[in-house]
């Protein structure tokens, strides 16, 4: 049998073992407690990431209702294509009868102005034959 110079016994083995092991755990608690605290961050950049792109969405959301605001707005004191199309015809005829009327004022003024103008021709004939008796006469 060869002899052993080695000065491990059972007992200091165990203790060896044991204080390997001891330091494993200390260095898988530490890696856990690692681990944990990045996913508590990532979750917490997470939920804030979430938070504003809710904000983003309200914010794009109340412009959108605005918008939708204003168009109804619009809708409601812009004068409907319909009522238009009536008031415009309205418009018309009325520019129209006034035209009518002007045209047969204009008319009547004109025949107005032609029969005086012949009845001062008549009155002109007559005065000159009446002229002319009253000379012939004498």
């Amino acid at each position: 049998m060869t002899e052993s110079n080695s000065q491990w016994t059972v007992d200091t083995l165990k203790e060896f073992m044991d204080q390997r092991f001891k330091d494993k755990d200390k260095a898988v608690i530490a890696a856990l407690a690692a681990q944990e605290k990045a996913v508590q961050a990532a979750l917490i950049a997470a939920k804030e990431a979430v938070d504003k792109a809710n904000t983003a969405s309200e914010k794009r959301f109340d412009s959108v209702n605005e918008f939708r605001k204003t168009l109804s707005d619009q809708a409601t004191t812009f004068l409907p294509r319909p009522e238009y199309v009536v008031q415009h015809k309205a418009l018309q005829d009325t520019v129209t009868a006034l035209a009518n009327r002007m045209d047969t004022s204009e008319g009547k003024k004109a025949g107005s102005d032609l029969t005086l103008g012949k009845l001062i021709a008549i009155i002109g004939v007559v005065g000159t034959i009446i002229g002319s008796i009253v000379l012939l006469a004498k």
